[in-house]
C-alpha cells in the first residue's frame, strides 16, 4: 500500500513538471504545438500590429504599369505580388520622402487592418490619399496610386486593385 502510494505521488509530480517545464524554460508557449522554426517572438499575422511583414519592398508591376486594371481572374493582384523585391532607396531619396511627407497631409494610422506585404488587399474601409506628385517623381513610377502611413511607413496602394504595392519603411 505504502509503495503505491508513492508511486502515485512521484507519477502525479513528474506529470506535472511535464507539462510545466516547457513554459518555465521558454521552449514553447504551448504543448502540443510543434516546432516550426520559425521565430516564434514574433506575431502570427501583421493583421492590426503594424508590425510589416516586408519592410522595404517594391512591385516592379505596380510600378511600371499603373494604369492597368484588375481582372476577374485576380492576374493583376498576382502580377503585384509575383513581382515584389527590395525597395533599395538611397539616403538622399529616403531623405526626400521623409521631407515631403512631413507635410503632407494624407492618412495616417498606427495599426492597418491588413497584412503589410506587397500584393495584400487593402480594405475599402481604409482611407488612402492621391500620392503627391513629388512621391512619384522620387520614387521613378507609382504615377495615379493611393497612398496612406502605417506607424513609420509609407504604404502604396494600387489605386485599380487596392493592392500593396509598395512598402517604404521608416519615412515618419
Amino acid at each position: 500500500m505504502m509503495w503505491g502510494s508513492a508511486v502515485a505521488a512521484i507519477l502525479f509530480v513528474g506529470s506535472g513538471l511535464w507539462l510545466a517545464a516547457p513554459q518555465m524554460f521558454g521552449m514553447t508557449d504551448y504543448v502540443g504545438r510543434p516546432t516550426t522554426g520559425a521565430d516564434s517572438s514574433a506575431p502570427a499575422t501583421t493583421v492590426g500590429t503594424g508590425v510589416p511583414t516586408q519592410r522595404d519592398a517594391i512591385s516592379t508591376a505596380a510600378k511600371e504599369d499603373p494604369a492597368v486594371n484588375e481582372d476577374s481572374s485576380g492576374g493583376r493582384a498576382r502580377q503585384i505580388k509575383q513581382s515584389s523585391q527590395p525597395a533599395n532607396l538611397s539616403e538622399q531619396q529616403r531623405q526626400q520622402l521623409q521631407s515631403v511627407l512631413s507635410t503632407a497631409q494624407g492618412p495616417a494610422v498606427d495599426r492597418p487592418n491588413f497584412e503589410m506585404m506587397v500584393g495584400t488587399s487593402v480594405p475599402r474601409q481604409t482611407e488612402t490619399a492621391d500620392l503627391p506628385a513629388e512621391v512619384t517623381q522620387i520614387l521613378n513610377g507609382f504615377w495615379g496610386d493611393q497612398y496612406l502611413i502605417a506607424g513609420k511607413s509609407l504604404v502604396i496602394v494600387d489605386h485599380h486593385s487596392r493592392r500593396v504595392a509598395a512598402i517604404i519603411a521608416d519615412v515618419r
